[in-house]
């Protein structure tokens, strides 16, 4: 995005320079090129403005995406935890069944 601003900058300048050596410009005319230039201008100042809050709004999305992550994960560890303590309690109530049937 810079690249091109900078292409569009540069060539409003070279026709703006152009306009004012040519010399058969006409005041309307340097004034179309200085209009044109101003254009370009403010167009590159909002596309930079743009590309501001699009990197603003990445960021944030990268940071919302690594709490998810985060999240997830301490989610799965519980869930391990869970799985880990209701397989004791099976093998627990397990042994409690075999012996109270072989009695």
């Amino acid at each position: 995005m810079t690249n091109t601003i900078k292409r569009v900058s540069a060539f409003s300048a070279l026709a703006l320079a152009l306009a004012l050596l040519g010399g058969c410009a006409s005041t309307a005319d340097v004034q179309e090129a200085r209009t044109s230039a101003d254009e370009a201008a403010a167009a590159a100042a909002q596309a930079r403005t743009e590309a501001g809050q699009a990197r603003t709004a990445a960021e944030q999305a990268t940071r919302t995406a690594n709490e998810a992550r985060n999240m997830a994960a301490e989610a799965n560890r519980k869930a391990d935890q869970a799985l880990e303590e209701t397989a004791r309690l099976r093998e627990a109530m397990e042994r409690m069944y075999e012996r109270g049937a072989v009695k």
